[in-house]
């Protein structure tokens, strides 16, 4: 993908002699004095998820139209300095362009850490156009993989449908409600040897945060998938539980279950909630794949499965799915080790490795933490508690339960950076991996360049303060201990920190 050997050359980084020998080669104790922790600020996707102020033309290059419509255009893009792929999604404004909708959007993919739901890299807008960076997925929408075939074996299905009922099932953990899951909003992100999907869930415009007992009265959602309540004016997040029995209904028995000429038809069916069983196709389901689909199209949602429930049905009880984050034990072993290892007593190495992390997490080193993380992850809520954590030490190291409770404590100190007493999903990779990885030159450009608001090359005291103090609370002594450590990187003392001077620190807290 165009990434550079890690193992760079000083010459590649442009560190040379002379500047090193400006700073005291002390870098096993980078900072120590003054150094600022997670305890003092909080790194979340308000941080590392930011608007571009360079424009998307000066770190994309666009490589090919993937689609367009009366939104605008998506175009497959690679990243100028580390090769890699994404999606841009291009949206015009004008009279008829909902732009609230797109601002509700981004502020739902930034609360969102989940390997099943699709991520937002960094957005910009101009005065005529919104431009959106994600995660690219190179197969397409679910929706054309529907069109190919007549009907999924229940294998392929429950392989697709579990991985929904994950983004689902966080989702509503976190209080959002989708409400418009079809198809079309699914995407392929790859194929598994055995031909089974990897799938992201996308599109979050129509998305809702809600709270405990309201419900919502918005007509919201496509005709074939949307749920009776919503038709009627008064639902909740059960909603997205009948799309996905919706779903589940069309991949495998080949039709919709509520189908018509027109919408009004559609919804009128939809209305009824009386569905077609004597189909041949649907009368070979087996009976764990039939009571499933009875479940996820209750009619009355108070009796509907959750996704929680939905996730722990006999259907799903397949070695493929008991296999989906299969780990060599070794593997999972150095990650504990790295875990141990981490140190968060640096605020701006924390955030490098956030930023780096979020930004690539398809590369095998991330892929393989996010395997973990959701084999440790047992009620499938996408947030890692401490409890998890000590059964992860129980059964790799075999340590006694104290022995575990201590590790687990030593960790979530050093580790969960955004001090809600969880661990989310980008938060543990960032400690498992080896943050090695990205020390080549590309990628320490691309964490100066995230600094580097005002893209002069240098980095100023108030570029960094912007970063770790937007939306948070500046007390003066946070504030001081900050321009410490900035002074200190600052080996010249001329009031700027260059990326000579950034590579330097990066590389030697990384290496102590």
């Amino acid at each position: 993908m165009g990434i550079c050997d890690s193992g760079s050359s000083d010459n590649q980084t442009g560190v040379n002699n002379s500047f090193q020998n400006q700073i005291p080669n002390q870098s096993s104790k980078y900072f120590s004095n003054q150094s600022i922790s997670s305890q003092d600020l909080v790194i979340n996707n308000n941080v590392i998820v930011s608007e571009s102020h360079a424009g998307i033309e000066a770190n994309y290059i666009k490589e090919k139209l993937l689609g367009e419509g009366s939104f605008g255009e998506v175009w497959l893009v690679k990243h100028r300095l580390i090769g890699k792929e994404y999606a841009l999604k291009i949206i015009e404004k004008g009279p008829y362009s909902n732009t609230q909708q797109i601002d509700n959007e981004i502020n739902i993919l930034k609360k969102l850490d989940h390997p099943c739901i699709l991520k937002i890299i960094e957005f910009h807008s101009t005065s005529s156009k919104y431009y959106l960076v994600t995660d690219y997925c190179p197969e397409g929408e679910l929706f054309n993989e529907i069109k190919k075939k007549d009907t999924f074996t229940e294998r392929e299905a429950s392989y697709i449908l579990y991985q929904v009922l994950l983004a689902i099932r966080y989702c509503h953990k976190m209080r959002i409600v989708h409400r418009d899951i079809k198809p079309e909003n699914i995407l392929i992100v790859g194929r598994e040897p055995s031909g089974l999907l990897n799938v992201k869930l996308i599109d979050f415009g129509t998305a809702k945060i809600f709270s405990e007992n309201s419900k919502s009265k918005a007509l919201v959602g496509s005709s074939y998938y949307i749920a009776p309540e919503v038709i009627r004016g008064k639902y909740d997040e059960a909603c997205d539980l009948w799309s996905i029995g919706v779903i589940m209904y069309i991949m495998l028995v080949g039709t919709p279950p509520f189908n018509g000429e027109e919408d009004d038809d559609i919804l009128r069916a939809v209305s009824i909630g009386k569905y077609e069983t004597s189909y041949p196709q649907y009368q070979n389901l087996s009976f764990e794949a039939k009571d499933l689909i009875t479940k996820l199209l209750k009619f009355n949602p108070v009796d509907r499965i959750t996704a929680q429930e939905a996730l722990k049905h006999p259907w799903f009880n397949t070695p493929d799915i008991q296999n989906i984050d299969y780990l060599d034990e070794n593997i999972s072993r150095q990650m504990l080790a790295n875990m141990e290892n981490y140190k968060s007593d640096n605020i701006i190495k924390c955030a490098v490795l956030a930023y780096l992390v979020h930004q690539n997490t398809n590369i095998k080193e991330c892929r393989d933490a996010s395997k973990f993380f959701s084999s440790l992850d047992s009620d499938h809520d996408g947030k890692l508690l401490k409890t998890e954590l000590i059964g992860a030490y129980m059964k790799y190291y075999n340590l006694s339960e104290q022995q575990s409770i201590n590790k687990a404590n030593y960790i979530f100190k050093n580790i969960d950076t955004d001090n809600n007493g969880m661990l989310e999903s980008e938060e543990f990779i960032r400690a498992c991996i080896n943050p090695n990885i990205f020390t080549s030159h590309n990628y320490l450009k691309v964490a100066f360049d995230y600094f580097d608001r005002d893209g002069d090359g240098t980095i100023s005291i108030s570029e960094v303060e912007e970063k770790f103090f937007q939306g948070t609370k500046q007390t003066p002594k946070t504030k001081e201990k900050l321009k410490k450590m900035f002074n200190q990187i600052d080996a010249n003392k001329d009031g700027t920190i260059s990326f000579e001077e950034f590579s330097y620190m990066i590389k030697g807290v990384i290496s102590s």
